[in-house]
């Protein structure tokens, strides 16, 4: 059986050197979110941004935003970016399925991923983003991990995978998706009903 587990890194750091991380993280911030709001930098042209941005929209699901809105990122706090930047902001929405609706032989589907910690771009983690869009029936639940048995043959080649779902945003899966990515051919019968039935070209 492949395992994949997407997680963060492994804080085995001394408590003083994760402190003085953090430390100096939220003083990156400030220092960027300051010169952001009186107008001398342009967070399209600036990577620390770029990244803040991109753990921002990993951390929300289209409903989170259209129901409960966001204030801009000049008018975000510097506590709270720092709570984006360390991956502690988590998507709420109704879609989702929490750990509680995991149950043996469901379908789910792999809405999103959220980064692995060090730096990296969720879209950067190649092994990570070949999860989104999978579909998977849960075979067993064994939290924080969910033995899964992909749709598509193709992925990991059809053996199932084990993944933390903590790192991992899962939706339902309509058994119609399911059988479409694992190549289930299914019937509809002809609109007029006859079957078998072939226009002629005169």
């Amino acid at each position: 059986m492949i395992e994949y587990t997407i997680r963060l890194m492994s804080l085995k750091a001394e408590p003083d050197a994760i402190g003085r991380s953090t430390m100096e993280a939220l003083h990156m911030l400030k220092n960027r979110l300051a010169r952001l709001r009186a107008g001398r930098i342009d967070p399209r042209s600036d990577e620390i941004l770029q990244r803040l941005l991109a753990r921002i929209r990993a951390s929300h699901t289209l409903d989170d935003l259209i129901l409960d809105g966001f204030p801009g990122l000049g008018e975000l706090s510097d506590e709270r970016a720092l709570q984006y930047w360390e991956g502690k902001v988590h998507r709420v929405s109704r879609h989702v399925l929490r750990e509680d609706d995991l149950a043996p032989d469901s379908l789910v589907l792999a809405q999103a991923v959220l980064s692995s910690g060090g730096g990296d771009m969720p879209w950067d983690d190649n092994s990570s983003q070949k999860l989104v869009g999978q579909s998977f029936r849960i075979l067993a639940v064994q939290l924080p991990f969910v033995l899964l048995e992909p749709a598509s043959r193709a992925f990991s080649n059809g053996e199932p995978v084990s993944l933390d779902v903590r790192r991992l945003t899962l939706i339902r899966c309509s058994p119609e998706f399911f059988d479409a990515q694992r190549g289930i051919p299914r019937s509809h019968p002809p609109a007029d009903g006859l079957a078998g039935r072939a226009e002629l070209p005169f």
